[in-house]
């Protein structure tokens, strides 16, 4: 009973915990610092694949016109109606791998070029005298984003097939986007506090608390005109998490 009462206790101490990481996050949404970059990220993805879709856009149609038209569809169809099918199928398929690649690359952007602006914001209200140790450097977070942007494609076409079977696609794709948003942002967020002794511990320790941030935020790209600024909301979520998390790790040791 002490073990179930103790494991109750923790988890409503996470859950109060990760809430008030989530209020602070949007109290920092609107400092003036913050809402001057607000929305770079998502118009920079915007930009750039708008760009390569004014560059590449007519032969991604092109292949896909001829995925469309080598499958069985347009014999089962008939030619009129199967024109019209495929017009469709390939603009939907088309649309529907822009915007995840839009997304991801607004998460890329706001981890590399956004988050020390970020951590100075969450850190001089939060954490003036905090120490840093600069445990990460610049390449070390292009080298890490570089790793789970691969990482996550990698998986994301080996379950793509399991993404059409309803609830469990879409707990597979939950899974997998936590895992991508704790490895990009988490190592940002500690970059410049932690050693790297400090980076590796907390790194390691995770556990659900970090996930379930992680997975929150992940819907949030889901939610019309908030997906646009998601990627700075998160990244100040990751900030005040891996932060907070760093001083009771410190604040243990010492004691």
């Amino acid at each position: 009973m002490a073990a179930i009462l103790d494991a109750n206790l923790n988890t409503g101490f996470h859950m109060a915990f990760l809430l008030e990481i989530l209020r602070r996050a949007a109290v920092d949404l609107m400092r003036p610092r913050v809402l001057s970059i607000m929305l770079l990220p998502m118009l920079l993805a915007l930009m750039f694949w708008g760009g390569l879709f004014w560059a590449f856009g007519t032969v991604w149609v092109a292949g896909l016109e001829g995925v469309f038209n080598d499958s069985p569809l347009p014999g089962w169809l008939g030619p009129t109606l199967a024109g019209w099918v495929v017009g469709m199928g390939v603009y939907t398929a088309l649309i529907l791998m822009l915007l995840p690649a839009i997304y991801l690359t607004a998460l890329f952007i706001t981890s590399l070029v956004f988050m020390p602006i970020l951590l100075s914001v969450v850190a001089h209200r939060h954490h003036p005298g905090l120490m840093r140790h600069y445990g990460g450097s610049f390449l070390g977070s292009l080298g890490n984003g570089l790793y789970a942007l691969a990482i996550y494609l990698l998986v994301w076409l080996a379950t793509l097939p399991f993404w059409l079977l309803g609830p469990f696609g879409a707990g597979v794709a939950i899974l997998l986007n936590a895992w991508l948003n704790q490895r990009l942002f988490l190592y940002d967020a500690l970059a410049e506090h932690a050693s790297k002794t400090e980076l590796a511990m907390l790194r390691a320790q995770g556990g659900w608390p970090l996930y379930g941030l992680a997975a929150f935020l992940g819907l949030l790209h889901l939610v019309p005109v908030i997906n646009f600024f998601a990627p700075v909301y998160m990244g100040l979520a990751f900030t005040h998490y891996a932060l907070e998390r760093l001083a009771s790790l410190r604040q243990e040791a010492s004691a």
